[in-house]
């Protein structure tokens, strides 16, 4: 039944913005080739041509799985150099070339793209016309007003009609979310490369064809920008996969376990509709939350079978404030997430460690991952005990939900059918809950050796 809904708002979507691209291309009046309707026809050509060759050199966002490409900066310039409609005819047959002949997309995204991608050029070009700007071929004049509403009114309607579909045909993905995933730190390469459309509608009027052989490089340039930051991304997150494994290593009782707290935290975080950029640090948080224990000190710690003595319980608790210190030294990760992972063992009520914080002096974060841990310590087996069924783990966060957890975020995990789908088929099956977990500092003490 989900999925039919999700179905049918994909193309409710796909309808609308189509519709409204028809619309915008009908009901505006077309503008005739001129008096050298050799010169006209000859831009519309360059203009479609080198639109095409720009987004055919196209490159994934992997967060967000979708293609991106510098192809709007020709866009751009056609609405400064081509009336009404030809910007969007050019965008347009981009879009069905590219996607039919080298991207091989399914019908349903070829068609979509192509009326999103008129549908901003032509919503594009209407509020730069309606604030004064030129449109010539013979002219070259730039005005800063009607351009910069040209560029923000482009993105607003290619950006957040992507962001849409990807929430409608992902679970669980806000719009939020998905607008954060596309946009995200790639908005003001965006606008910076916007700027490339004016050198393009100057070379042009002045040089012609000459002036687009020109301008090559510098489209090479802005897409050689926009991969390079996508590869820092990737590293990063390659780096902190290195990370995890190597921590695991030293406790073969929590293999995978990293992961699966980090997978339940963006869950909870969706939940919670919080942006893209909170999500990917609390993902991290949540991978490199015991990474800390890669110190040889903890090794004997966690391959004890036994209940840990005091002194041994002290030194376990230490690895929040190591893995804090360990993950500061990468510049990327000081900050939020250093807080959340120094402060995922901090109680609800103020009794947790390293520093005594509760309620809202917790970072949210931290108490997301908090919970995430306690729901997977409970749920796999460990030396001390067999694996709790879902059911049983929420049981005991409600029971302790105000005291060690937030009792917002036990509501909010109590009711998430995303969770529960995490799970699948271990809740069918009811396990009796050990007396190892029958008050709050078992409780604590089995996610302190998780």
């Amino acid at each position: 039944m989900r999925e039919r809904l999700l179905g049918l708002r994909i193309y409710f979507l796909v309808g609308a913005v189509t519709l409204a691209s028809v619309c915008l291309l009908l009901v505006l009046p077309w503008q005739p080739a001129g008096e050298f309707p050799s010169r006209f026809w000859n831009a519309l050509a360059a203009f479609a041509i080198l639109s095409i060759i720009s987004d055919s050199f196209f490159f994934r966002i992997p967060f967000a799985k979708v293609n991106t490409s510098v192809g709007f900066i020709p866009f751009l310039a056609s609405v400064a150099i081509l009336e009404h409609p030809w910007p969007m005819l050019v965008s347009g047959a981009t879009a069905l070339t590219v996607d039919a002949l080298v991207r091989r997309k399914p019908s349903i995204r070829i068609w979509f793209n192509t009326a999103q991608y008129m549908l901003a050029v032509g919503l594009g070009g209407l509020v730069y016309r309606n604030l004064g700007g030129l449109v010539s071929l013979d002219e070259f004049s730039f005005s800063l007003i009607p351009f910069v509403a040209l560029v923000v009114t482009f993105f607003i309607v290619n950006h957040g009609s992507v962001a849409l579909a990807v929430s409608f045909s992902s679970k669980g993905v806000s719009i939020r979310e998905a607008w954060g995933r596309i946009s995200g730190n790639a908005l003001v390469t965006d606008f910076l490369s916007s700027t490339l459309a004016i050198l393009l509608a100057f070379l042009y009027v002045k040089l012609q064809l000459l002036g687009l052989a020109v301008i090559i490089f510098p489209l090479f340039l802005a897409r050689q920008l926009y991969q390079m930051n996508l590869q820092l991304q990737e590293e990063l997150e390659e780096k902190l996969e290195l990370m995890v494994k190597a921590m695991e290593a030293r406790d073969p009782y929590t293999s995978g376990h990293s992961r699966r707290v980090a997978e339940y935290a963006v869950v909870i975080g969706r939940e919670l509709k919080l942006s893209a950029a909170d999500l990917d640090c609390i993902k991290r948080a949540a991978l490199l939350h015991d990474v800390g224990k890669i110190y040889e000190e903890f090794a004997p710690l966690l391959r004890k079978e036994g209940r840990l003595s005091p002194e041994e319980t002290m030194v376990m608790r230490s690895h929040v404030v190591r893995s804090a210190q360990l993950v500061a030294t990468a510049a990327r990760l000081r900050g939020s997430v250093e807080a959340m992972i120094r402060h995922h063992h901090e109680n609800f009520d103020g009794s947790g460690y390293p520093d005594g914080l509760a309620r809202d002096q917790i970072p949210m974060g931290a108490r997301i991952i908090m919970v995430a841990d306690t729901v997977d310590a409970m749920t796999t087996d460990r030396p001390y005990r067999k694996a709790l069924t879902l059911q049983r783990a929420l049981e005991e966060l409600k029971k302790y939900a105000g005291r060690q957890f937030d009792p917002r975020l036990v509501d909010l995990v109590s009711a998430s059918q995303s969770i529960r789908r995490l799970f699948g088929p271990q809740l069918a099956s009811e396990v009796p809950l050990p007396r190892s977990m029958q008050d709050p500092s078992r409780v604590a003490r089995a996610r302190a050796g998780s």
